[in-house]
């Protein structure tokens, strides 16, 4: 078992250092071979779908809020009676009195 165990870690490691390795050369030959205004252009472009991205978020966010009608400022972030693990509470779905 301590074999194992040992080979293990062994072949762990030597897998995380042969990718890292891999991924410091594959990035220094792109490098090489990309040109100065394609890599501005692309360090651009990924801030600003980066940027897009942020704003869907906060605009979905906005959206729930204003759909379940809570106040973004509740600690708990539950509402409509709904208990943490999503079901409702047996108080608020069956009827205290006569249905006549």
């Amino acid at each position: 078992m301590r074999r194992r165990l040992f080979w293990l870690i062994v072949g762990w490691l030597a897998g995380n250092a042969s990718s890292m390795w891999f991924q410091r050369r594959l990035r220094r030959t792109v490098e090489r071979y990309t040109p100065e205004h394609l890599r501005k252009e692309l360090a651009e472009r990924s801030s600003a779908v980066v940027d897009q991205g942020a704003d869907l978020v906060r605009r979905v966010k906005q959206i729930r809020d204003d759909m379940t009608g809570t106040d973004p400022t509740d600690p708990d972030g539950h509402a409509n009676g709904f208990r943490r693990n999503g079901h409702r509470s047996r108080r608020s779905h069956r009827p205290t009195g006569p249905l006549a």
